[in-house]
Parts: structure tokens; C-alpha cells; sequence
């Protein structure tokens, strides 16, 4: 779901996403260079108006002012000489100037009214410790009430005024120029600011907008790849479960086919040639009883109706165990437990010895087929132990993990001693064969004095 989601609609977000964030960072970044300049700019135009306004203060004024290193006030003609000073040589650029003493008492001004009032700030503070300085004011001081009136940006500029000849600070003056050329050309720097960043920005958010753009064809291109081989994957991982679940059922009626097989070749050597065999056998000891009473019968004749009614017995004793061996026992509705103690029961009825049996707890849910397959393994196993050792010291063990169950069957084996005894013909090969085919697994260990077949089925 996350790749059909996905597919052509995932590069255009990505470029939008990518595109968005390159905005706000050219943006940001012009935004910030712009500022650190303007006021980088602001500082050294405001320092240059500082040193420009302190010297013009010290100059035009200074000398008009030296009154105050004795004195607290300025004289009534000293008052009218410095007003007549500024306005012949401060011209229009200037538009109002004041004298302040240390203690913030205003003993100058053009607005006369404020003259003799006292306005402490630390600007004041600053300019008596000996520094000149400038700056954009915002004219929301109480004392510029007269400035607010004139609608102009204002430069306000402080510096020390000094004793002849000494550098006793006597007083400060104070300044303010019009703000109009410094505010446009601020403003001028702050746009070409922007637009030196956008030029070599740009040519950059170019380049990276192509390597996004190839880098989101390449993902988009991918994408499509693994949506594709995601796809065929699901078709054959759907196709292998299908084909499994027609591998087990073949599995199982190939099993079952035969089992049939097997029961009804049964069914037919036991109802078929047996039979006829029986009515031989009878025939021909009716005819060996009929000859034995007649005096002139040849001797050698006689014999020879012997070997053959023992031939015929042999003979059908033969046909009968094949056919009990091939006819399965019914084992619907019975547990692994119960098919076990079944198998081992069936074995000790037709053998006539006794196997020593431990079959633990085993809830294992089984099929048909597994359970038929227990059934000749025990049967097979058994079958051996009887034939090669005589049914001595045969012994069962079954227990359940929780991933398998386990059968092993041991008995004491003599490899030198025949039987011609056949009760099931299967084989081990075959018997391997049959647990194979359901997953399991088979092994055999044998030594001079016994034999061990162990068997395990895995849970499903």
C-alpha cells in the first residue's frame, strides 16, 4: 500500500517540499545579511555623524559656552549670541540643539520652554564620561516634544563639551540632524544587500533544484522498480502457496490411492488366490487320504502328492501374511497415542510376543495420512524386530516436543538368523520414503546385538 501510495505524487511534493524550504532559507539568509548590514552601516554612519556632530559642537559652541566651568547658567547675552550662532552656521540640516549640565539640568535650548528643567538619562551619563556617540532616536522622551512636532526622522547626536585648553567636561550638546538622507540610504543598502544575496544564491538553488529533480526522477524510477518486482513477488508468493496447497493434496491422495492399492490387493490375493489355493489344498489331501487306503498305489507317486499338498500350504501360508500385511487396520477417529498402542497390540496379537511400550502425553492433532503412516512405521519396525531378533527385547518410545513428535524402536537383533516370515513386506527404504513425504525425518542405528529406528514428524 505504501508503494501504490507513493508512485508519480511523491516528486512533485518533494520539489514543493524542497522548493518551500529554499524560499524560506533565501529569504531568511537576506533577510538576516540585510539586517546585519543596515545596522553594521547604521553603527559606522551614526559613529561618523558622533565625531561629525562633537566636532561642530566643540567648534561653534565650545567657545560660547566656557562660562559654565565657573558658572551653572548661562548669561542672558551669552544665551542670545548662541541662538544668533545657530542660525546663521547650523543652516536647515539642524534642527534643534541643547547645553546640558551633568546633574541633567537643560540650561540651552531652541524650545525655551524646557530650559531649566531637569531630564537625567543615561545618554547624558555616557557623553560627561568623555564619549561622543549618535543614534536614530524614537523622540519619546519627554523632553522632545518640540521634535515630535516636526515629523522627521532625527539623528540625535551627544558629545562632551570641554574647558579650554583641558578635557574637564563643562557640558554635553546636543544635536538633532534630520534623518532623512541616512534613512534612504539604509534603505538602499538593505535592498542591495538583498539582491547581492539573491544573485549568488540563485545560480546555487539552481544547481541544488537539478540535483533534487534528477535525485527525485532516480527515487520515482526506483520506486516504480521495487513497486514492480513487490508486485511479482506477491504473484509468485500467491502462485507457491497454490501450488503447495496442490502439492499437499496430490501428496494425500497419492497417499491414500495407495493405501487403497495396497487394500485391495489385499482384498483380492485373500479372496481370490488364497481361496482357490484352500480349495487345492483340500482337494489334494482328500486325494492323498483316498490313495493312502488303496494298497496297489505307487510309493512314488505317493511322494509326490505330499510335496504338493505342502508346496500348497506354503504356499498359501505366504499369500495369507501378504495379505494381512497390505489390509490397513481402520484407524479413523483414533489419537497418535491410540494408533500407537493399536499398531503395538496388532503386532503382539499375530506374533504372539510382547513388546515393552512408553508412550508419553500427546495432544499431536494428526491427518489421516500421518496416522497411517505411525501405523506402518510400527508395524515395519516391529515386523523387523521379530524377524531379525526373534521379538526379543522389543521396546517402544513415543513422546511429544513442542515442535515434534518422536517414535523410537529398539529391539536385540540377530542379523545371522533367517526367517522367511513376511509381515508387511514395506522396507525400510519405503518406510523412509513414507516419512519423508510428510516432512519427517528417519533414521536407523545398528549394532552387533541391537537395532534402533527412531522417527519424527514435525507439527503442522
Amino acid at each position: 500500500m505504501f508503494l501504490q501510495s507513493g508512485g508519480l505524487g511523491k516528486r512533485p511534493r518533494l520539489l514543493r517540499q524542497f522548493l518551500s524550504a529554499a524560499a524560506a532559507t533565501i529569504f531568511l539568509s537576506m533577510a538576516l545579511l540585510s539586517f546585519f548590514i543596515s545596522r553594521q552601516l547604521e553603527s559606522s554612519l551614526m559613529q561618523t555623524a558622533a565625531e561629525e556632530g562633537a566636532i561642530v559642537i566643540d567648534i561653534l559652541l565650545g567657545p560660547s559656552l566656557q562660562e559654565l566651568a565657573t558658572s551653572k547658567t548661562l548669561s542672558q547675552p551669552q544665551t542670545e549670541k548662541l541662538d544668533e550662532l545657530l542660525k546663521i552656521a547650523l543652516g536647515d540640516r539642524t534642527k534643534a540643539v541643547k547645553i546640558w549640565l551633568r546633574d541633567g539640568t537643560l540650561i540651552f535650548a531652541t524650545d525655551k520652554q524646557l530650559v531649566g528643567q531637569k531630564f537625567p538619562s543615561l545618554q547624558l551619563d555616557t557623553a560627561f564620561r568623555g564619549s561622543a556617540f549618535g543614534s536614530l532616536t524614537n523622540l519619546g522622551k519627554e523632553e522632545n516634544q518640540a521634535e515630535r512636532h516636526l515629523e522627521l526622522p532625527l539623528i540625535e547626536i551627544y558629545a562632551p563639551i570641554y574647558r579650554s585648553g583641558t578635557r574637564e567636561i563643562i557640558a554635553v550638546g546636543e544635536i538633532y540632524n534630520s534623518g532623512l538622507r541616512l534613512q534612504s540610504e539604509l534603505k538602499s543598502f538593505r535592498w542591495a544587500a538583498i539582491g547581492v544575496v539573491g544573485a549568488v544564491t540563485a545560480p546555487m538553488m539552481l544547481a541544488l533544484l537539478f540535483l533534487v529533480w534528477r535525485a527525485s526522477a532516480i527515487v520515482t524510477d526506483q520506486r516504480r522498480e521495487l513497486q514492480k518486482r513487490v508486485t511479482e513477488a506477491t504473484a509468485l508468493s500467491i502462485q507457491n502457496v497454490e501450488l503447495r496447497q496442490i502439492s499437499e493434496a496430490l501428496k494425500d491422495d497419492v497417499f491414500h490411492s495407495n493405501e487403497r492399492l495396497l487394500s485391495q490387493i489385499g482384498q483380492d490375493l485373500h479372496d481370490g488366490p488364497v481361496q482357490l489355493v484352500s480349495i487345492l489344498a483340500l482337494k489334494l489331501s482328500e486325494l492323498n487320504y483316498q490313495n493312502h487306503s488303496e494298497l496297489d498305489i505307487d510309493r512314488s507317486e505317493s511322494e509326490l502328492k505330499t510335496n504338493v499338498e505342502d508346496l500348497t500350504a506354503t504356499i498359501l501360508r505366504e499369500l495369507r501374511d501378504i495379505s494381512v500385511g497390505l489390509v490397513l487396520p481402520e484407524l479413523d477417529g483414533l489419537s497418535i497415542a491410540e494408533t500407537l498402542n493399536f499398531a503395538i497390540d496388532h503386532h503382539e496379537k499375530i506374533t504372539g510376543t510382547s513388546v515393552k511400550r512408553t508412550v508419553g502425553p500427546i495432544a499431536f492433532e494428526a491427518s489421516a495420512a500421518l496416522r497411517v503412516c505411525v501405523f506402518r512405521v510400527v508395524q515395519q519396525g516391529l515386523n523387523n524386530a521379530y524377524i531379525h531378533g526373534k521379538g526379543q527385547e522389543q521396546r517402544l518410545v513415543a513422546y511429544e516436543t513442542n515442535q515434534c513428535i518422536t517414535i523410537t524402536i529398539t529391539n536385540r537383533a540377530q542379523f545371522a538368523f533367517e526367517n522367511k516370515m513376511r509381515i508387511g513386506g514395506l522396507g525400510l527404504p519405503g518406510l523412509r520414503r513414507r516419512v519423508e513425504a510428510l516432512g519427517g525425518s528417519f533414521s536407523t542405528n545398528r549394532t552387533e546385538e541391537t537395532m534402533c529406528v527412531k522417527v519424527t514428524f514435525p507439527r503442522h
